[in-house]
């Protein structure tokens, strides 16, 4: 908020600390994992909190595409994607992405009464946070949700300043986590490698796996991951396709991952007929799953995506009237919009910032520049600039 009392000296505009400490966390340029853990670390400092669970999400699906925790076991995780995706409750992660005001209290949200709450009555009470509470947030960049966090207390409620300050951090959050997954979406080229396929028990365990799986599996950014049991970002997948095939949901069971040794994954899930269990195929993720993606990454509209995929293809902007039914001149309109909003001035440029400037550090370590003036980057380097 501007500063107060007309004092000459004072003109800047006064940025929250908690602000500023996740700007200059973002500048470190940390791959996921390490960038769920410093935030983690950092969140704890302004709202107290004693276990804690981050997601990256699929903007498209929703579906988690990595996950960090610091307390919780495999079958904790999957104990809660189960009631995630399976169990009426509060504050759900999907519904907070959509929500105006992101977060969520539990013990409000519940009115007081947290056995109201299937997911406080069972899970949270058992594992020693029957006197305590839940805060739960969508980490939005603009409208595209990028990841989320669930942190619990063993006693004392949230109350609505934390809830708000964690609100106030939501786009911040997202900015990192986007930032993060984006880095790597170009590191690696894993596009020959074979698919793979895992074979899930009605209870989501690992019935088989076939030998590519195993490997896809090891590059999943997921602590809950192991050979034993299906990691969380796999069972969130299949939960979705048991959603499907039993008519309560008509989104598609697949999701986009990052992966560790750089580029994208792919999972698909499918229930096998008159059977409990899930099929889930792993392969590499490849374009224009990823451009789309990247591109969301910029705050670009639906069309804005079409039209820089386009773009990313080559055709002309004739070429791109046609394929769209629209006139030359909207096209022009579009294009004059994205090049603002990525900060751009040229096609050429365009490409180069989607798919190497903006993805690839300095040798340094520290941000790569923008061809051009690109708004979300300059907004974090003023904000580490004015701390």
């Amino acid at each position: 908020m501007p500063a107060q009392g007309g004092d000459p000296d004072n003109r800047r505009v006064a940025i929250p600390d908690h602000r500023l400490a996740f700007a200059r966390l973002i500048q470190r340029e940390l791959d996921l994992s390490a960038y769920f853990d410093a935030a983690d670390r950092l969140l704890a400092r302004y709202v107290p909190f004693e276990a804690s669970c981050w997601l990256s999400l699929d903007p498209e699906t929703l579906l988690p595409t990595s996950h960090f925790s610091r307390e919780y076991g495999v079958g904790d995780m999957l104990t809660l994607v189960k009631n995630e995706y399976l169990e009426d409750d509060f504050n759900k992660f999907a519904g907070l992405a959509r929500s105006a005001r992101p977060v969520g209290i539990l013990s409000r949200s519940a009115r007081g009464d947290l056995t109201r709450s299937h997911r406080h009555a069972t899970f949270l009470t058992e594992q020693g946070f029957g006197d305590g509470d839940e805060l739960r947030a969508a980490l939005r960049d603009g409208d595209v949700p990028w990841g989320a966090i669930a942190i619990h207390r063993r006693r004392g409620m949230f109350v609505d300043a934390e809830a708000e300050l964690v609100a106030d951090l939501s786009g911040v959050l997202a900015h990192g986590v986007r930032r993060s997954i984006v880095r790597s979406a170009i590191a690696g080229d894993r596009s020959r490698e074979s698919v793979g396929t895992v074979l899930l028990r009605a209870d989501d365990s690992i019935e088989a796996a076939t030998p590519p799986a195993r490997r896809w599996l090891g590059e999943l950014f997921d602590s809950t991951g192991s050979t034993s049991a299906a990691p969380l970002t796999v069972v969130s997948v299949a939960q979705q396709a048991r959603r499907v095939a039993s008519g309560v949901s008509d989104e598609l069971a697949t999701a986009r991952l990052p992966s560790r040794s750089g580029g994208w994954l792919r999972l698909d899930a499918s229930v096998l007929e008159g059977e409990d269990r899930v099929v889930v195929t792993i392969s590499s993720g490849v374009e224009p799953g990823l451009a789309d993606l990247i591109a969301r990454a910029h705050g670009l509209s639906t069309r804005e995506r079409e039209v820089t995929s386009l773009t990313l293809q080559g055709l002309s902007t004739r070429e791109m009237a046609a394929s769209l039914g629209v006139s030359p001149y909207t096209v022009q309109d579009h294009l004059k919009s994205i090049f603002d909003k990525v900060g751009v001035r040229s096609r050429r440029e365009l490409a180069a910032q989607l798919f190497v400037v903006d993805v690839v550090p300095r040798i340094a370590g520290a941000a790569a520049e923008p061809i051009a003036s690109d708004p979300a980057g300059r907004e974090a380097r003023t904000l580490s600039a004015a701390g």
